[in-house]
């Protein structure tokens, strides 16, 4: 019996549902991007998250499915179904190890795939350790204001940056708080409040990981929008609390062109005021705000969906099972 086997087997089935269910978001991605173009902010931002996580979700449940039979085996053994086609069917089953391990072929695409995700995630984890430590220096040299509730950093260059995963802070620097209006600067703190609150930098990140696996121009595409709802949603929320859609839209514009004579790499730990959508938003406070869309549905297909995977655990084992054997054939 090889435990090696058994988890070769596993990772295949692993990478083969990651990739599925990845090519299945890209070709939408465009698709649900447009549906959701009129919705508003808030509920366009949940549904693009949705698919944004959907194939390393899906992947993940389809594992468990797959790997369903053998685990209610351990516990009730009249539900083993490995002896009922014997040796001559592949077993993915933690109680049947299988006799022999894959062929060449099989470890290459293991190997291929494998040697692909650690690279994507030794850059990933290189990049977030650099802005790790760009937030660190933040933390050291800010001084917080509990007035405002952000940390200053004393510095004439301008600033403005919610950084932190679980605990984020807003730093500010005195060149920023100098070189804009005082009910601007109102508008910029209910902006970043808004991110904190909501969690974006962590719901960036993990979007960042549930499309690793798809086309990267979707991906981009995807991400980018996701962003953009994120931005819009939040500018929402300052409109709302200050009661004047266009004084949101001067700040961000204030902003934006005090920003643009910085640069800070602190992404993917941080959100800035500023950036490349800043017309879409703009154009988007001169409208009426928007209140269609309802990502409801879509969570609760979502939901019944994965339900549904796991449901099929027994055909999907068996499909599972026969797939793979081509593949690791001797």
């Amino acid at each position: 019996m090889s435990v090696l086997g058994a988890i070769q087997l596993i990772a295949l089935a692993g990478l083969s549902f990651a990739l599925l269910l990845a090519c299945l978001a890209s070709g939408v991605a465009r698709f649900v991007i447009a549906l959701t173009g009129s919705w508003s902010p808030e509920r366009r931002h949940r549904a693009l998250f949705l698919l944004g996580i959907a194939p390393v979700v899906f992947a993940v449940f389809g594992v468990l499915a797959v790997l369903a039979p053998s685990l209610l085996a351990l516990t009730w053994p009249e539900y083993d179904h490995c002896l009922s086609h014997g040796d001559h069917h592949l077993h993915i089953c933690l109680v049947h190890l299988p006799r022999h391990l894959g062929n060449g072929t099989s470890w290459l695409v293991l190997a291929l795939g494998v040697g692909w995700l650690l690279g994507k995630s030794t850059l990933a984890l290189s990049e977030l350790y650099r802005a790790w430590k760009s937030v660190s220096r933040l933390r050291v040299n800010g001084e917080r204001v509990p007035a405002i509730g952000a940390s200053v950093l004393p510095t004439a260059a301008p600033l403005c940056v919610l950084a932190g995963i679980f605990r984020p802070t807003l730093f500010l620097s005195q060149g920023l708080l100098a070189g804009i209006a005082p009910e601007q600067i109102t508008v910029v703190l209910h902006h970043e409040r808004a991110h904190a609150a909501r969690r974006d930098i962590l719901i960036r990140l993990l979007a960042r990981v549930g499309t690793v696996f798809m086309w990267p121009s979707a991906r981009a595409r995807l991400l980018g929008a996701l962003d953009l709802a994120a931005e819009q949603s939040c500018d929402e929320v300052a409109a709302a609390s200050v009661g004047d859609r266009l004084q949101v839209a001067e700040a961000i514009l204030r902003v934006e062109r005090l920003l643009q004579t910085t640069s800070f790499r602190l992404a993917p730990l941080a959100v800035e005021i500023g950036g490349s959508s800043v017309p879409e938003r703009v154009a988007a406070l001169l409208e009426a705000p928007r209140h269609s869309g309802n990502a409801i549905p879509l969570g609760v297909g979502f939901i019944l969906m994965l339900t549904g995977v796991l449901g099929a655990s027994a055909p999907l084992h068996h499909l599972t099972e026969s797939l793979l054997e081509a593949l690791v054939h001797r």
